[in-house]
């Protein structure tokens, strides 16, 4: 059977981890505990233990072991989806590898990056990956990979489709999976719905997945989600990844059983609904064996009703593969067949769905933009249509699964790891699965915007962020970043005002304001943004520290003008390495101070001070970092770093080495080491 934590599709298990060991101290000994959780699939309490024997040795230079536990770390937070610490702990490896002694580290990460939607710099890594490696099976997946880079140039723009994800009533910090909508407007799903990481430890019992309805109230939100009653919800076991027929009286769904980190068990079930609810489930006839049998989902061929279902029985292309079974009635089905090679790869592939003629599944085996890309085949009443990837929106770099319609086949729902601005933070932000809606428009009115330097010369990598400021809380912001093309395209809603900022390395960016009043019918904004070039400079080589609690750290580039708090261009290179910091050490709760200079009032100058902290703080917390893991505080001119105290004459830029911005660590971690360009002079 296939382990829990190799199955992270299937439960979300990047949630779920067993207790440390209490006693262990020793560096031999955390190198031991790691160890024995990575062989017990227990990948985040493998992470943590590798982390704490890194930071042992990570001073000792010539340590061979320093870059093998880097590598673990690195490999452990990907297979965690938590894609920025693995990116940072790859960079480390490789970083000055003129040698290629560690050539086999950049598949991960390329794929870290590719992960984030960082394509351009991915194709490079996956080139010198196939160029330098003799690992033929990884090279192979390489070349999948490039090959799903290539796409993204030619794909769908799916600009018809709104998506949006779904509140705090159906949406939970840990993963979500299967949404399926009956015809009467309820929303089932499964979740583990966990505000914390599980620690299986014999105290936290209550961490199975279980099955959830929701319908809308009056304004169309979804009221707070219900579990289904015990005799579906089976204690003990995690009950998920369900499907209901098109009448709503008959639902599938997937039991499992696990002893710790293992799957001991796999079956999809049958409930029925009754008047008084849905029934006890029993364990369906047919597609049930000594393999793992899940995600099932109703569908017909050949004039039959079917149950298409995933499996690893022996006899597969590879992997999991889609099956179908016939429907005979009374909980039996007809022997299990497999959709053979033109849907199911040498990966795996998962969540089926059937609509109107068509399939709709997930795969990691053909080649996709993201991990997991929804792909969809045609059957013409004999056989399928060669798949094909369905496209943006529904597709992203990150992992995208579930794809389901409802009755009408204007709306639906997928799940997806992407990162949203309220997404809730379990362990990273690209950790768990959260329910996304889809809706597709009759009329579609879309803003095109091209950028491009002061020569009209395209520009690539530059990231487009787009506002509605008419009514921001009901219709949040839309960012996208283009890596290896210069034109963005937006979906808009008529009679709203928006604005966009475009922004790119290099160039100082830029604001475009708009409106779309009066629009009523398909309609297109175009709009070209011109970026200037900001004057090049010579990079000083990166600067490394390390930083104790309560010890100030200057940022170097976050200053200010006279008498003002707005945040300058130049800040945001100190504020990202902040927002990074604060990623990479999620436990980390920093003071945030800000300093004037001499000039004006003492009284005056505090308040602008504590204006200047809040406006870094409004910086970072909207970039998703946590309000309570901030403290802004303005210190006036109490801590003057020069000569230019009260009443002593200075030049401007004298009096603005004072305008600063500072941080420390006042809980969390007790020393923390720092990356960062070299001081420039000021």
């Amino acid at each position: 059977m296939r382990s829990f934590f190799s199955s992270l599709i299937l439960l979300g298990c990047a949630s779920i981890v067993f207790a440390q060991p209490i006693t262990t101290n020793t560096f031999e000994q955390k190198v031991e505990a790691a160890m024995e959780a990575e062989d017990a699939q227990n990948y985040l309490g493998a992470v943590e233990w590798y982390e704490e024997a890194y930071d042992e040795i990570r001073k000792e230079r010539g340590n061979p072991q320093i870059k093998k536990f880097a590598g673990k770390i690195a490999e452990l937070n990907y297979t965690l989806r938590d894609y920025n610490k693995a990116e940072k702990m790859y960079e480390r490896i490789l970083k000055n590898d003129e040698e290629n002694n560690y050539a086999d580290y950049r598949y991960g990460y390329a794929m870290t990056l590719k992960a984030q939607g960082k394509y351009d710099v991915a194709l490079q890594e996956f080139e010198k990956f196939m160029t330098l490696s003799d690992d033929a099976q990884t090279k192979e997946k390489a070349k999948l990979e490039v090959a799903g880079i290539g796409l993204v140039k030619d794909l769908e723009q799916n600009v018809e489709t709104s998506i949006s994800p779904l509140g705090a009533n159906v949406n939970s910090p840990s993963a979500e999976y299967s949404p399926r909508e009956t015809s009467d407007g309820v929303l089932y799903y499964a979740s583990l719905n966990r505000k914390k990481i599980i620690e299986i430890d014999g105290d936290d019992l209550d961490y199975h997945a279980r099955i959830y309805s929701a319908s809308r109230d009056d304004k169309g939100k979804f009221e707070k989600a219900e579990a289904l009653n015990g005799l579906v919800n089976r204690e003990d076991y995690h009950n998920t990844h369900l499907s209901i027929s098109p009448d709503g009286r008959t639902m599938y769904f997937t039991r499992v059983q696990t002893v710790g980190t293992e799957i001991t068990m796999s079956k999809i079930m049958v409930s029925y609904k009754r008047d008084e609810g849905w029934s006890a489930a029993n364990e369906i006839k047919g597609v049930n064996g000594d393999w793992q049998s899940k995600h099932p989902s109703v569908g017909q061929l050949y004039g039959r009703n079917v149950l298409f279902f995933v499996s690893d029985m022996d006899g597969g292309e590879g992997g999991f593969d889609i099956y179908y079974s016939n429907i005979l009635g009374d909980g039996e089905f007809s022997p299990p067949v497999n959709l053979g090679k033109k849907i199911n790869t040498k990966r795996d592939d998962i969540g089926p769905f059937y609509y109107d003629g068509t399939l709709y599944y997930s795969s990691n085996g053909l080649p996709g933009i993201g991990g997991y890309d929804i792909f969809y085949s045609i059957w013409d009443g004999g056989e399928w249509s060669s798949p094909e990837n369905i496209g943006y929106g529904y597709n992203s770099s990150y992992d995208d699964l579930y794809m389901s319609f409802t009755s009408e086949g204007n709306r639906g729902y997928f799940v997806s790891n992407r990162p949203t601005d309220d997404k809730k933070r379990l362990r990273s932000k690209t950790c768990c699965d959260d329910i996304f809606e889809f809706r597709i428009r009759e009329i579609v009115i879309d803003l095109i915007a091209t950028v491009v330097d002061e020569n009209q010369v395209p520009l690539t990598g530059a990231t487009i962020t787009v506002e509605n400021i008419t009514d921001p809380i009901n219709y949040p912001s839309d960012t996208k970043y283009n890596s290896l093309g210069h034109e963005f395209q937006f979906l808009l809603d008529s009679d709203f005002k928006y604005t966009a900022l475009i922004s790119r390395e290099g160039y100082y960016p830029d604001t475009i304001e708009f409106n779309t009043a009066g629009i009523l019918d398909n309609y297109t904004v175009n709009k070209k943004v011109s970026l200037k070039p900001m004057p090049k400079v010579e990079e000083p080589e990166d600067e490394m520290e390390l930083v104790s609690i309560n010890e100030p750290i200057r940022l170097n580039n976050i200053y200010y003008d006279f008498d003002d708090d707005k945040i300058l261009p130049d800040a945001e290179q100190d504020l990202t390495l902040l927002y990074d910091l604060m990623n990479q050490y999620p436990d980390m709760v920093i003071e945030l101070s800000s300093h004037t200079d001499s000039q004006g009032d003492r009284p005056y100058n505090r308040k602008l001070s504590q204006r200047r902290a809040d406006s870094a703080k409004r910086w970072l917390t909207k970039k998703g970092i946590a309000d309570k893991r901030i403290k802004p505080v303005g210190y006036g001119e109490k801590v003057i770093l020069n000569h230019c105290k009260d009443k002593v004459k200075c030049t401007d830029d004298e009096h603005r080495f004072n305008r600063r911005t500072e941080f420390k660590i006042i809980a969390g971690p007790t020393t923390i080491e720092i990356k960062r360009p070299a001081k420039k002079t000021n």
